[in-house]
C-alpha cells in the first residue's frame, strides 16, 4: 500500500473513531437526560404525594383494573410525607433514597418488571413527569426519624456486618459496601440507601431477587448475589442494615455525643529521661 493510501486509510479510521466517540457521548448525554433531576419539580411532587394532581393520574391502571383515583394513589398513606414508611406494614423508608433509584423503581413497577399489588397499579396510573416529580420530592426528604432498633442476637448482627463488609470469597459474593457504600449510605445516583431500612422489607426484597421474582437489574448483580446466599445470611445482612443509624438523624444521637473519659497524658521525651 502506498504512503498516500495509508494516509487515506488512517484518516478514514480516525473519522470513524471520532464518529463513534460522538455517538457514545450522545448516548451518554441521552441517558443522563433521562434521569436529570432538573426536569423534576419537588412541589409538584408534593402534590402527587398528597393526591392533589394538577394533571389527574391516567385512567388505565392495567387490564381489568379500576382507575386509580388521586386519593387512592396518594403516596403519603403508605410512605408518609417525610418518607418514613411503615415498619409494621413493611412499607419501605424512602427518606434519603436516591432520585434515580426511586424513578427507576416506579418505571419498573409501571412496566411490570417489578411486581407489587399496591405499587404496580399506582405506578401505571402516573405519567412520566409525575414519576419524576414524586421521586424528586422523596429524594429531598432527609429528616424522618428512625424507630428504635430491634433486639437482635449480636452474633447475627456480626455475621451480617461481615457479609456487608467483605462478602464471601469462597462463594463469589462481594461485600455489600462495594455498591451500597460505607454504613449503607448508598452510591448515588444508582445504588440505593440501605441504612435503617426495615429488616422485613430488605429480607423480602433479597428473597425476591433470589427466587427471580424481582427483576430490573440490568447486570443481574443482585440476583446473582442473593442466589449465592443462604436464607440465614439474607436474614443476617438485612438485620444488620436495619440496625444502622446515621448519627445526624437518629434517636440515639445523644449516645454518640456522650462525653468519653480522657486518655492519660503521654509523657514528653524530655520528661521520660
Amino acid at each position: 500500500m502506498s504512503a498516500q493510501n495509508l494516509l487515506i486509510a488512517a484518516l478514514v479510521f480516525m473519522a470513524g473513531a471520532s464518529a463513534f466517540s460522538e455517538l457514545e457521548a450522545q448516548s451518554g448525554m441521552e441517558e443522563a437526560a433521562a434521569y436529570d433531576i432538573g426536569r423534576a419539580d419537588v412541589e409538584r411532587g408534593r402534590a402527587v404525594v398528597v393526591g392533589v394532581y394538577a394533571v389527574p393520574p391516567g385512567p388505565d391502571a392495567g387490564p381489568g383494573s379500576p382507575a386509580i383515583s388521586p386519593q387512592a394513589g396518594a403516596c403519603f398513606q403508605c410512605h408518609g410525607m417525610d418518607g418514613k414508611g411503615d415498619k409494621a406494614a413493611v412499607f419501605p423508608r424512602l427518606t434519603d433514597q436516591t432520585y434515580k433509584y426511586l424513578f427507576d423503581s416506579l418505571q419498573d413497577y409501571a412496566s411490570g418488571v417489578r411486581q407489587n399489588a399496591v405499587m404496580t397499579p399506582i405506578a401505571k396510573a402516573l405519567n412520566d413527569q409525575q414519576m419524576r416529580d414524586v421521586s424528586a420530592y422523596y429524594a429531598a426528604q432527609k429528616a424522618a426519624d428512625y424507630p428504635p432498633v430491634d433486639r437482635v442476637d449480636p452474633q447475627i448482627l456480626q455475621h451480617g456486618a461481615a457479609l456487608a463488609a467483605v462478602g464471601s470469597a469462597t462463594r463469589g459474593v462481594q461485600g455489600c459496601i462495594n455498591c451500597h457504600g460505607p454504613d449503607g449510605v448508598g452510591l448515588p445516583p444508582t445504588y440505593p440507601y440501605l441504612a435503617g431500612q426495615y429488616a422485613r422489607y430488605l429480607e423480602g426484597q433479597m428473597q425476591a431477587w433470589k427466587t427471580g421474582q424481582r427483576k430490573g437489574d440490568g447486570f443481574g448483580v443482585m440476583e446473582n448475589i442473593a442466589k449465592r446466599l443462604t436464607d440465614d445470611e439474607i436474614h443476617a445482612v438485612s438485620q444488620y442494615y436495619a440496625a444502622i443509624r446515621p448519627r445526624t438523624v437518629t434517636p440515639e444521637k445523644a449516645e454518640h455525643q456522650a462525653s468519653t473519659a480522657p486518655l492519660p497524658p503521654t509523657p514528653s521525651p524530655s520528661s521520660a529521661r
